[in-house]
């Protein structure tokens, strides 16, 4: 299956390439860890760099924001409006599906005008909205992606997570066992400074890199850096340094053998 860029700098490394066309990707983390960057630098270097057209769907900003926000990254979104290679959505949760729904909804209408093959809906958490029980949520979800996939959008999709270890939640019980790829991000404070992490849980059809990676949000969007070394805990929230015989022996807590 083919593959497409994301559009952000060593990501695709990370997943062998690229994310495969046609995929949903979740784009999983706490409040103020760039998901909803993330999500626009994807949807923007699509439509601006790689040719892909693009749709993104807001749930709780209005369009007005999402320009101002993506103009601090240099990604004139308005632009891209005007060229007709991107659309900007403002709606709800039940809207959505039930234009999803419809033989010849709002979605299949703009795909169709503008020749979409990349879209992004954030944030999926707000579509509990329409339903507090994680049995039809889990339905939900799964039609929502599957109607995406029958557009041949490739998805990417924001979910706020506070927990994502320790407690059953909601994305873990509905969107996590439908998507196909998951990318979760999170704050961890090492050595008194916060740092960001990002890991990828999950690739369907792929090999991915396992490793936990450090990633900066800068004037120029988002960039994957190297990977956390010394210390272990980072996706738990709860990093220690990784103590060796060797670390032990030079800080004098072990004496050497005679």
């Amino acid at each position: 299956m083919k593959k497409i860029l994301s559009g952000i700098p060593g990501l695709d490394d990370l997943l062998d390439g690229g994310l495969h066309e046609r995929s949903s990707t979740v784009i999983a983390g706490p409040p103020g860890t760039g998901k909803t960057t993330f999500a626009t630098q994807f949807i923007y270097q699509g439509a601006a760099a790689l040719g892909e057209a693009g749709i993104f769907i807001t749930f709780e900003e209005f369009p007005e924001i999402i320009y101002r926000d993506a103009m601090n990254f240099g990604w004139d979104l308005k632009e891209q409006e005007a060229a007709g290679k991107l659309r900007i959505i403002f709606t709800s949760p039940a809207v959505l599906k039930s234009e999803l729904e419809k033989e010849n909804g709002l979605i299949d209408r703009v795909v169709a005008e503008i020749g979409a093959k990349r879209i992004v809906i954030d944030s999926v958490t707000l579509m509990e909205q329409i339903s507090c029980d994680t049995i039809e949520l889990r339905q939900l979800f799964n039609s929502l992606i599957n109607g995406l996939k029958r557009l041949g959008l490739t998805t990417v999709l924001t979910s706020e997570v506070p927990l994502l270890f320790g407690h059953e939640n909601t994305f873990e019980t509905s969107i996590g066992f439908v998507v196909d790829n998951i990318l979760f991000l999170r704050y961890v404070e090492i050595e008194s400074e916060l740092e960001t992490a990002l890991t990828i849980l999950k690739v369907r059809g792929s090999k991915h890199a396992k490793d936990i990676r450090k990633y900066e949000i800068a004037e120029n969007g988002v960039t994957i850096e190297t990977k956390f070394s010394g210390h272990q805990g980072i996706l738990t929230g709860f990093p220690s340094r990784m103590i060796s015989g060797k670390t032990l022996l030079e800080e004098g807590l072990i004496r050497k053998k005679r």
